[in-house]
């Protein structure tokens, strides 16, 4: 998820005014002995709008939070969307014609494909593709899988460039019924 240099900007002036206020509160003081009074009255004065200004901050940190959460679901739903209000009628479907052909359902899937590309991640493996096991971009089904021994990608997993998002399931042999 990138960043909000908005949120960031803020969150370092939030931690800059709240840094002054404890030196200015809690550091060293070196004040004249005959000003000692009017200084003392400035300094709880700017005390107490450092206080309101750290407050408001932290209520607009809060809700540029919320707003940015709000607008990530906002806009993973309406990717969603076709695949959400479809869903509940796909399933009406398999339970009224269980011999519906599934290659008919298989077009429901396109916009999470959309959203995958949207989000710029790719797919380890193919399902059922034959390759080399690598510990960094599979999760074997069994322990004693050693790198570079042939497995087959049973479940697709997910990357963003280099980070992984999520290793593919692999195993030495394909489901039952299937070949390859």
């Amino acid at each position: 998820m990138a960043h909000d240099p908005n949120l960031l900007g803020l969150g370092l002036l939030l931690w800059f005014i709240f840094t002054t206020f404890l030196i200015s509160r809690f550091g060293p003081k070196k004040r004249p002995e005959n000003h000692s009074a009017s200084v003392s009255v400035a300094d709880s004065t700017q005390i107490e709008e450092l206080e309101a200004q750290c407050q408001r901050l932290r209520y607009e940190l809060e809700a540029r939070s919320q707003q940015l959460s709000t607008d990530i679901q906002d806009t993973t739903f309406e990717q969603l969307r076709p695949l959400l209000t479809n869903y509940p009628t796909a399933c009406r479907m398999i339970e009224e014609r269980p011999d519906l052909p599934a290659k008919n359902l298989v077009a429901l899937f396109t916009p999470l494909e959309n959203l995958i590309q949207n989000w710029g991640y790719e797919p380890i493996g193919q399902p059922w593709e034959q390759v080399p096991y690598n510990s960094q971009l599979h999760q074997p089904d069994v322990d004693d899988i050693t790198e570079g021994e042939l497995v087959y990608i049973r479940f697709v997993g997910y990357r963003d460039h280099d980070r992984i998002l999520c290793p593919a399931k692999v195993s030495r042999n394909l489901p039952r019924g299937v070949s390859h």
